[in-house]
């Protein structure tokens, strides 16, 4: 089925659109991840049509939730470290040689 695109540019514009931007943002992050299958797909559709979620679902979809923010910023961070740059390496001080004149006299 194809979205209406004014319907829903339209829909973005009410002062009221926030969660509406918000799943719409979370669904299209999910659209380009490999791992988000069609079985998870037609479980969104069932989801959205259905008048309440129980309360075990929400449950356990805010822990999976936090689990899946901890795997994110770990990935981040561990990205993160890779684009650091390596310290400069340490360097020797010494001390300045001092060469003596002896002058003839």
């Amino acid at each position: 089925m194809k979205v209406p695109t004014p319907e829903v540019l339209l829909a973005l514009r009410a002062p009221n659109a926030g969660w509406l931007a918000a799943l719409i943002c979370a669904l299209d992050e999910a659209q380009h991840d490999p791992n988000f299958s069609e079985t998870q797909r037609a479980l969104v559709h069932r989801l959205l049509d259905a008048d309440s979620l129980q309360m075990p679902i929400v449950a356990a979809a805010q822990e999976r939730l936090a689990r899946f923010e901890e795997d994110l910023r770990a990935d981040f961070a561990m990205l993160e470290a890779d684009l650091a740059p390596e310290p400069p390496a340490p360097t020797e001080r010494r001390r300045p040689k001092l060469t003596l004149c002896v002058a003839n006299a």
